[in-house]
């Protein structure tokens, strides 16, 4: 037997415990990424050293260690993916693209994807609940809308054992910076079963408090897109896997998220200007958002000569955003999702095919505040006195098949190649513009013309071919073709429309309607070659990559919605992780991502894209000590400076963290510092909103600058 099958074989035992998308063992030990078995590249387990592509694994220990020293999900994120753009500590991760594009995330396979793109992926699950992290940089066909940049599959926490185990987490951060500037989290898991079904079930609370910057003063409040100062933040979540015979079986999961702010502190405007950040700030709607998922998924590794792989999911998000010009959104989201593959091996050839299907109903309202009232509290004190349509309400409805083949061409060689055929199907309700309906809500006029609704529909076909060849056991070299499809908001495109007001009715004259002006389809091709070396010693992995799409988004700066979709859009780079065990105890390694993002001109030239949505380049390094009871690392994270042709610019700097651990007796220490240079800097969703929203505010009120140095202790035992 050689060694591809029996790679085959141990993902079979894999699928049989995992079910789709979900974990299969606990990372440790596992050396060498030939032992390391992912789902993400293919939607069955596949040992990473035959994936022809960039795939990065961050194991159970590597979190834990990250996270037990105060990082959100997004701070571990970019500290461990090379191609991920620095995240900025906030509820947001908008503009934090993968190798310069817009990423798919996922829960145990779910997608957090939504027809109304709101940036929330990273505030969506705690890390205590998650066992690990599998990314493929790159645009994606098998995944279809939504994975020009990759996907992130999420990996939850699952019971492995009958016994009854538990785990218990206290923990609290703090600056030292003012009696405010703490924050708690406290949490608890259970575990156990029969021999037939195992179940884990956790709650986790988070309670942060004041953010201070560099020099002691607190961080301007994030009014865009959302911090996490004075926030709470539930997450319970409940796993089972049941065994129905030695060839069936199904895993379970639902998650409760509620992730509220609640600030004293607000920004000062006066007149249209901002004056400064001051307490007092009440408002009857912040940031905030409550997720509800549900997922049950299948497997049979003996139907009809096949594995049957299904999964079932629900996901309703409801999402509020904070006062901003004397009003705020909610936007709620329900997505019905359904998967069904089957995995058939014959002999050298791997098969994988089946059909996705998705509903997604979108929609939202925009509350209104007393102007009286706001006006006279410099616009901290806010009251709901109305509440309008902010954007058409949206129903996406997909349907794809897919099939996806691995072939053998020898023992060290293998050919992979696929195509996905995508149908979607939009329907958008009529809807008069806010702007005439806030007009209305104020006494300006009683009725108003609707921009027309209708039917659009798009229907795409995707392609990848790869081919991987092992050089030895130890290393790779490989090349890759794929295709990834994306669709623009339709909530910020259509509904738009020029209004003239002839007595009380507002007489539309012109829009952007579903009739006139669809919507185009962004269609990405990515290439790379890529090499991999992992000798549980020295561990490298690196790719070159270029991507082009025919189409990009451009937005009108002053209402943020969308003009066109049109200029053609091209991204390319180098991304780079190596590491090496110097002893038993010392590990030094570094990473980094060189990327290029430009636009297509009239002229046929290329222009670099505008500096709030552009990646920038990055880097990092660390040198780590593990021995006995004890576990150190201390890492850099570089941002690099950024121009784009209209001279704006994004600062770069560079931030230290030390993270460490200590085993007790009984439990664990973790402890940690980030920012260890207390060094004071403007995060760069702070610089990007700068760029995004400078037709409304002074630049300082967006200016939304990272923590300072920051000291995190915790305990946790497992029993």
């Amino acid at each position: 037997m050689n060694s591809r099958k029996g790679r085959f074989k141990l993902s079979l035992i894999a699928l049989a415990v995992a079910a789709t998308q979900t974990a299969y063992a606990d990372e440790t030990p596992q050396p060498t990424s030939a032992e390391k078995i992912v789902v993400v590249s293919s939607r069955t387990p596949k040992a990473i050293s035959d994936i022809p592509g960039t795939v990065w694994y961050i194991g159970s220990q590597q979190i834990e260690q990250e996270y037990r020293a105060g990082k959100s999900l997004g701070e571990i994120l970019a500290a461990t993916i090379p191609s991920l753009d620095v995240s900025s500590g906030g509820r947001t991760n908008y503009g934090q693209n993968l190798r310069g594009r817009e990423i798919l995330v996922m829960i145990d396979g779910v997608s957090l994807q939504s027809s109304r793109k709101i940036s929330r992926y990273m505030d969506s699950i705690d890390p205590f609940n998650i066992e690990r992290i599998e990314v493929l940089s790159g645009a994606n066909s098998i995944y279809g809308a939504g994975a020009s940049g990759g996907v992130i599959n999420i990996i939850t926490k699952k019971a492995h054992n009958k016994e009854l185990e538990f785990e218990s987490y206290v923990g609290t951060s703090s600056g030292f910076n003012n009696h405010d500037d703490f924050d708690y989290k406290i949490g608890q898991s259970v575990s156990g079963g029969t021999d037939k079904v195992k179940a884990r079930l956790s709650a986790i609370y988070t309670e942060n408090q004041g953010y201070y910057d560099g020099h002691g003063d607190i961080v301007t409040p994030d009014i865009t897109q959302g911090s996490l100062q004075y926030n709470k933040t539930w997450d319970i979540l409940g796993t089972m896997g049941i065994d129905l015979s030695d060839t069936q079986h199904i895993n379970l999961l639902a998650q409760y998220y509620d992730s509220q702010q609640d600030s004293p502190y607000g920004l000062y405007i006066v007149d249209g200007d901002f004056v400064d950040v001051r307490k007092g700030f009440d408002s009857d709607r912040e940031q905030g958002t409550t997720r509800t998922m549900l997922s049950a998924s299948y497997v049979n590794d003996a139907f009809l000569g096949h594995q049957l792989l299904a999964q079932a999911s629900y996901r309703k998000e409801d999402q509020t955003f904070t006062p901003y010009y004397q009003a705020s959104g909610q936007q709620v989201t329900d997505v019905y999702s359904l998967k069904v593959a089957l995995s058939k091996q014959f002999d050298r050839l791997h098969l994988v095919y089946g059909i996705d299907s998705y509903l997604d109903k979108f929609d939202s309202n925009q509350a209104l505040y007393d102007a009286d009232i706001a006006n006279n509290s410099g616009n901290l004190v806010n009251r709901i006195f109305a509440k309008v349509g902010r954007y058409p309400n949206i129903d996406v409805s997909s349907v794809a098949a897919f099939m996806q083949a691995d072939y053998d061409l020898t023992s060290d060689w293998s050919i992979s190649g696929g195509v996905r055929y995508q149908y979607l199907y939009n329907d958008i309700d009529d809807f008069v513009a806010y702007k005439q309906q806030r007009s209305i809500a104020c006494g300006q006029g009683t009725t108003a013309d609707a921009v027309p609704g209708g039917n659009t529909d798009y229907s795409v076909a995707l392609f990848n071919l790869g081919t991987i060849y092992h050089l030895n056991n130890e290393s790779q070299v490989w090349a890759n073709f794929s295709q990834g499809f994306d669709l623009a908001d339709p909530s910020k495109y259509y509904g738009q429309g020029n209004y003239t007001r002839v007595g009380d009715n507002w007489q539309l004259n012109d829009s952007i309607n579903v009739g006139d002006s669809k919507m185009s389809a962004i269609k990405t091709d990515s290439f790379e070659l890529g090499y991999r070396f992992d000798n549980g010693i020295w561990n490298l992995q690196t790719a070159a990559y270029y991507s082009q799409s025919d189409h990009s988004v451009s937005y009108n700066k002053t209402t943020l919605l969308i003009e066109d979709v049109n200029d053609k859009k091209r991204v390319y780079g180098l991304e780079a992780m190596v590491s090496y065990w110097l002893n038993d105890n010392l590990q030094v390694g570094t990473s980094g991502h060189y990327v290029k993002s430009e636009t297509q001109n009239d002229d046929g030239d290329w222009d670099a894209v505008s500096a709030g949505k552009a990646s920038t380049s990055k880097a990092s390094a660390w040198i780590g000590w593990q021995q006995d009871d004890l576990a150190l690392k201390l890492q850099s994270q570089t941002m690099f400076s950024y121009h784009d042709d209209d001279d704006n610019k994004l600062s770069g700097y560079t931030t230290f963290d030390l993270v460490g651990s200590y085993q007790l007796p009984v439990g664990s220490l973790g402890f940690g510092v980030q920012n260890l240079l207390d060094r004071d800097y403007t995060n760069i969703w702070g610089q990007r909103a700068q760029i995004t929203y400078a037709a409304h505010y002074d630049k300082a009120a967006y200016d939304y600058k990272g923590r300072g140095r920051t000291y995190t202790l915790n305990y946790q035992v497992k029993y």
